[in-house]
């Protein structure tokens, strides 16, 4: 019986006290930046020379993935069938190096790119990425 009277008092005091009133707000959707608005925000001025780069290094290919090798004491890009010999591995848009034969999934999207791209541009400049040094990149400009 004690069940039951408790039920009724809990129905009739849920009808009593008033609901609270919802606010909803509408918030904008701020979408994420673009690869080229965080390029951009990343070389600035050297925004043209940086793409270049990128196009010599991989053609903008976010799955581009090549092996290098060691042969006679050099590195250099393994020869085909050669993969399993790789020490490293260059990784998609900007070819990031990375030590062994995989590349991080993270380094295969665009937010993982940019983010070493970030990191490796102001430890060490344009002059990180092998297509820069050697001028190989003024073909694209």
């Amino acid at each position: 019986m004690l069940k039951y009277i408790i039920i009724v008092f809990c129905v009739i005091t849920s009808l009593l006290v008033s609901p609270t009133k919802v606010i909803s707000e509408t918030l904008p959707i701020v979408p994420a930046p673009t690869f080229e608005q965080e390029m951009n925000r990343i070389f600035g001025d050297k925004t043209k020379i940086a793409y270049a780069v990128i196009m010599h290094e991989s053609n903008m290919n976010y799955k581009a993935i090549n092996y290098n090798c060691i042969y006679n004491g050099r590195s250099t890009f393994c020869k085909k069938g050669d993969e399993s010999k790789a020490w490293s591995v260059d990784c998609s848009v900007a070819q990031i190096n990375v030590r062994g034969q995989s590349c991080p999934a993270e380094l295969m999207t665009s937010e993982g790119q940019i983010k070493a791209i970030e990191r490796i541009y102001k430890e060490q400049g344009l002059n990180a990425w092998v297509s820069y040094k050697n001028g190989s990149y003024l073909k694209f400009l």
